[in-house]
This record gives structure tokens, C-alpha cells and sequence, in this order.
């Protein structure tokens, strides 16, 4: 501040006086988060420990599905998840099981990246709160002549620091609980395939194209044995009962076999008729 209570931020290239290093005091409080008073009395703000956190438009409805999530949000269409868990249901299980190990593997990443901030605050703030009380001390000691810094200031001066980063402050603990959550999924997580590890001691770094490649021939042979054991048999009934009945119907087209499954009208009419005693005679067996 110079003269004429002129505040200058740079004294000017011609500048000549007297001048003093001032410092501005801001008038204004910091309001606590959970506060039970208004920012402005007499307004019709809301208080800002009632400020919601969520948003109102998601709700649970009545049979326990979260309803009006914004789109932009969403994970999967629903609507489209519902047409393929008809058609395709269990293409729909194995994406839903992937989903699952997707959000277990973001969680775990959110918790780490949590766990790593809080910890480089805690260590921050640690030591800065260590370094302003060392300050103070300073300050009272060379304005002991004074009175010390709450002399000067006067009912300012009596502010609180609390010390969370204590061991059992409320960020220590935080950032324990945090540690010990993350070791406890990590712990609960991760699968054990012996396949895996037997192609991986067996193949090294070839171990994923072999593992596919013995995939792909297990199911093709798997696939060949179901259509040898079971479908060829099928198909080989069918084809001759369709084959049978094909010329039963072109050469004895009156014959009724519906009381008996078991007639044959080819063989009945050959018996009947004098060409099969040619054939067989009297005494056959």
C-alpha cells in the first residue's frame, strides 16, 4: 500500500515514496458439510447437511429392481438382454457370470486408487499439520514480547486442527479399513484351473494357442462321438421306417395295418400267393 491508499500489486518503473507489504484479510467462514445452518438465513436454500447425495428419479420398485437408471449409466440394454435370455439363455448366463468378474475387477481398482489417495493425503497432511504447529510455536516465541500470535489477532486466532492423521484419527482409520478390505477381496478373488497350469509348465508361452487348439479338437471329437452314438442310430430308424413305409403305401396301397404294428403286407401277400411255395417249400423251417 502506497500513498492515497493506493494498493499496487508491482511497484511502477518511476515509483518514489513511501510504500509498506500488506496483507488482505477475506472476510468470510468456511461452513462445515453437515451443518444444521442455513448458508443464508432467512432464504429459502436448504441446509446443507439436507442436501441429497443420490439421485431421487432411481427407485427400487416392488419386486427389487432399480428403475429410471439414465442411459448414459447403463451397463447393458435390458430390453435386449431380455430377448436374448429367451432365445440364446445360455450365451445370457456366461456374459452375466463376465459382467460379474468385470465389476469385481473395477471395484478392486477403485479400491487400490482409493486406498493409494488416501495415502498420499494422509502423508501430505501429516506433515504439513506437523510443520504449521511447528510455525506456531516459532511465532509465539518471537512475539512472546508481544503477547504472542493471539495478541494480535485476538478471538481469530483460537482455531482447532484436528489431528486425524493420527493413529487413531478418523484418516488413519479410514485407510485401514480400506487396506484391509482390499486385501480381503483380493483374497477372495482369483480362480484356480489346473488346465491352466498344466499347459503353461507343459508349453510356456504357447500355452494359449495350445489350450485352444486342444479345446477345438475336444469338441470336435466330442461332437463326432454324439453324432455316432446317437444321432446316426436315430437317423438310420428313421430313414428305414420312412423307406418302409414309402413302398408299403406304392405297392399295397389298400393294406391296414393299424391293428397290427407289426404287419407286414409284402411278406403276407408273398405267402398267399403260389411263388412263395416256389420259393419255400413245404418242409421249411
Amino acid at each position: 500500500m502506497c500513498k492515497k491508499n493506493m494498493l499496487l500489486s508491482i511497484l511502477p518503473p518511476d515509483w518514489s515514496g513511501h510504500c509498506t507489504l500488506i496483507q488482505l484479510h477475506m472476510p468470510f467462514y468456511l461452513l462445515p458439510l453437515h451443518s444444521s445452518e442455513s448458508v443464508r438465513p432467512g432464504k429459502s436454500r436448504k441446509p446443507r447437511s439436507t442436501l441429497e447425495m443420490f439421485d431421487s428419479n432411481v427407485y427400487i420398485d416392488g419386486i427389487g429392481i432399480p428403475r429410471r437408471v439414465p442411459n448414459q449409466y447403463k451397463a447393458r440394454d435390458q430390453v435386449a438382454a431380455g430377448f436374448e435370455s429367451i432365445i440364446f439363455w445360455w450365451s445370457t448366463i456366461n456374459k452375466n457370470v463376465d459382467w460379474i468378474n468385470y465389476l469385481y475387477y473395477n471395484q478392486q481398482r477403485f479400491l487400490n486408487f482409493t486406498r493409494e489417495a488416501i495415502e498420499g493425503i494422509h502423508g501430505q497432511l501429516d506433515k504439513t499439520s506437523l510443520m504449521t504447529w511447528q510455525n506456531r510455536i516459532a511465532l509465539d516465541m518471537l512475539l512472546a514480547e508481544k503477547g504472542g500470535v493471539c495478541a494480535m489477532f485476538g478471538d481469530n486466532c483460537c482455531t482447532f486442527i484436528p489431528n486425524n492423521t493420527a493413529p487413531d484419527g478418523s484418516v488413519s482409520c479410514a485407510l485401514a479399513g480400506l487396506t484391509a478390505l482390499s486385501v480381503e477381496l483380493a483374497e477372495n478373488s482369483g480362480i484356480s484351473n489346473p488346465l491352466d497350469e498344466l499347459f503353461e509348465r507343459w508349453f510356456g508361452i504357447w500355452a494359449g494357442w495350445c489350450k485352444t487348439i486342444f479345446t477345438t479338437v475336444l469338441i470336435s471329437l466330442a461332437i463326432m462321438v454324439i453324432c455316432g452314438c446317437c444321432l446316426i442310430p436315430c437317423m438310420h430308424g428313421l430313414l428305414q421306417r420312412l423307406i418302409d413305409n414309402s413302398l408299403t403305401k406304392a405297392y399295397f396301397p389298400h393294406a391296414d395295418n393299424s391293428q397290427n404294428p407289426d404287419f407286414n403286407p409284402l411278406l403276407s401277400e408273398l405267402s398267399s400267393s403260389s411263388e412263395y411255395a416256389k420259393i419255400f417249400p413245404d418242409d421249411w423251417v
